[in-house]
């Protein structure tokens, strides 16, 4: 009968094994899809990987079901089969590790999808894919789960409690992936992240992947005093190069024998190797691991967190905006219009507008970003531009669909650094509407999820509650619909952006005033300054184009009737009525509302005539004016 694992690492280092991926697609798996599915397709080929490390050395065996979970295999056909592969893979590793002297470790990995509140799935959920997959492991009787390959601290910490409220007693070994800086892609630092995931449950805490052996020496270093519990450090085979069309890894097994030596030095528990390593690797890793007794680190007190916690300066620290306090004045109205960016790199247009503009006595310009999905120059470019050349603040449109987490928090930073003070956090057009309807939508996270990315950076942290040390201090927008048919779930969805972060919001554009009175009886509608959307119609053309084909608005039949006779007597008389249609809306919206949200179409002189007829003219607002305000 084997010895637990936890009591055998009290005393010595245990080998692993190293890539499974990797290395079966150099036998002749398939390339693409998931691996899990090779233990019922191919069997004799995993067997013999199994074998192969086995006879290397290693004393842990993880099985071939890292992506056998359903969130992934569901999205190649193979759910169905997900008790299966699960069980082949088990038991093709018992056959191979036969004795009581090799450990067969169940093996986890990340769902490929993000957790609430950055992604679609809730904890609830997360948990309970796992759980389906770590109960048929256990059932199976694996020696230890081996729970490796995560980014996501909170990702993994649901995966262990997962475990935790199948097993109790089942060894665990949890393991993250780190970037050369000893911090996960998500910015959190590594022995933060051990020390929850420890808490979480898991026995063992360890590294794996990404970096190679000498950066994971070094962080093993920086680590191993700080976290009281054994350490797995299961590095790559450096990074990879593209030769000949082939992944190929340049780190040598003999490089790895002599880091593994300085691995088990520094205190390390748990040694193997992750993408790229082989059995070579393993067979001479075995000859400075095997039978080497745990080198015992004194371990340091803990440091308090103070110092970081002070690195970020609050909001209230940094020079604020004339938009921001426009939108904190209670008395004030403000005027904000939408510009679209070119289709290439010239920009004078819309700087030129927006010089325009900020003359009549608009508050901001709102750039779009990418309209329709059709490609134009980036929202945060022009945004810039506009604001440097003319003095006028901007509002930048900002989606989720075309950016992962990492670009959408970099762009989000970029934009802070070149002075833009506000933002309106869109869902973004279909791509199917767009230049590139066969392009791939990225939106890692939702709307939601992006709100509570900026409204960290505000905060002065990374999504992943690392420190940026400063704060970007946006006024954060967000989309809302008065005209929604369904009231209950507009302001239900509106709580909760601004309950993710939204500090202001923008509406889509307001045809009809009772269904505004509707919007702002309910208490909830006044708790963030709202900007309410107001296109004059140009033509009758377009007003029953809005009536008809654009989602969530809403056009009375009493203003396509008065379009109607407009455009019986002429284009002339069509554009006029639909100006004053536009002019009396504005009065209305000017009655009720903390401001107006005006998308002319570059029709700027519309701008002009809307705003003259407002009951107090609307002042320029610059970057040393007091704020102006509504008596």
């Amino acid at each position: 009968m084997k010895i637990d694992i936890r009591k055998q690492l009290e005393t010595d280092v245990l080998l692993g094994s190293g890539a499974m991926g990797t290395l079966l697609v150099s036998r002749g798996a398939p390339s693409d899809g998931p691996r899990g599915p090779i233990c019922v397709t191919h069997p004799e080929l995993v067997s013999e990987v199994y074998d192969d490390y086995v006879s290397a050395g290693a004393r842990i065996l993880s099985t071939n079901t890292w992506d056998a979970n359903r969130a992934k295999l569901t999205k190649f056909d193979w759910a169905d089969s997900l008790e299966k592969i699960n069980r082949e893979g088990v038991r093709l590793a018992h056959e191979a590790a036969a004795g009581e002297y090799v450990y067969v470790a169940g093996q986890v990995g990340p769902l490929g999808q993000l957790v609430k509140p950055y992604g679609p799935l809730t904890k609830t959920q997360v948990r309970e894919i796992f759980r389906e997959q770590i109960h048929i492991l256990l059932d199976e009787n694996v020696d230890l789960l081996i729970l490796e390959t995560f980014s996501s601290t909170l990702e993994l910490c649901e995966a262990i409690r997962a475990a935790r409220d199948l097993s109790k007693d089942i060894p665990i070994l949890a393991s993250l992936t780190f970037l050369a800086d000893g911090k996960t892609s998500f910015g959190a630092d590594a022995a933060e992240s051990f020390r929850e995931i420890l808490e979480a449950g898991a026995d063992i805490a360890g590294m794996n992947c990404t970096i190679g052996p000498q950066e994971s020496l070094d962080l093993l270093l920086k680590v191993v005093s700080q976290i009281p519990a054994p350490i797995s450090v299961m590095p790559n085979a450096g990074y990879p190069w593209i030769v000949g069309g082939r992944t190929v890894y340049p780190a040598t097994p003999d490089y790895f024998r002599d880091l593994a030596r300085e691995f088990v030095k520094a205190g390390a528990s748990v040694v193997g190797g992750c993408c790229g390593t082989g059995p070579d690797h393993i067979a001479s890793m075995a000859r400075v691991v095997n039978g080497r007794h745990r080198s015992i680190v004194a371990l340091e007190p803990q440091v308090a967190r103070s110092a970081e916690a002070r690195a970020a300066r609050p909001e209230s620290d940094l020079e604020t905006s004339p938009l921001k306090r426009k939108l904190a004045d209670a008395s004030a109205f403000v005027v904000t219009v939408e510009i679209e960016p070119p289709r290439g790199t010239d920009a004078s247009a819309a700087v030129d507008g927006a010089r325009v503009l900020r003359g009549v006595g608009v508050d901001a310009i709102n750039v779009t970003d990418n309209p329709m999905a059709r490609l134009r120059m980036s929202s945060i470019a022009v945004a810039h531009l506009i604001k440097r050349e003319t003095g006028i603040e901007s509002i930048f449109h900002f989606s989720p669909r075309d950016r992962n987490v990492l670009s959408i928090q970099s762009d989000l930073l970029g934009a802070s650094g070149l002075g833009i003070k506000a933002l309106l956090v869109v869902g973004g057009d279909p791509l199917k509407i767009g230049d590139y309807p066969l392009a791939k939508q990225v939106g890692e996270v939702d709307t939601l999820g992006l709100l509570r990315i900026v409204k960290s950076l505000n905060a002065g942290k990374d999504m992943a509650g690392g420190t940026i040390g400063s704060t970007t201090g946006f006024a954060i927008a967000c989309a809302a619909n008065p005209a929604a048919k369904d009231l209950d779930i507009e302001i239900s969805k509106l709580l909760a952006k601004i309950e993710a972060g939204a500090t202001f919001a923008q509406t889509q554009p307001v045809y009809d005033l009772a269904a505004l009175d509707r919007f702002y009886a309910r208490p909830e509608s006044r708790q963030i300054p709202i900007l309410v959307g107001l296109i004059p119609p140009k033509s009758l053309k377009q007003a029953l184009y809005f009536a008809n084909e654009v989602p969530g608005m809403v056009v009375p039949e009493e203003i396509l009737e008065r379009m109607r006779k407009a455009a019986d007597k002429g284009p002339d008389f069509e554009a006029e009525e639909g100006l004053a249609i536009g002019i009396e809306l504005a009065q209305g919206i000017f009655e009720r509302a903390r401001g107006v949200h005006l998308m002319p179409m570059a029709r700027y002189d519309v701008v002009k005539r809307v705003l003259e007829t407002l009951p107090r003219p609307v002042q320029t607002v610059t970057a040393t004016a007091p704020a102006g305000g509504r008596k």
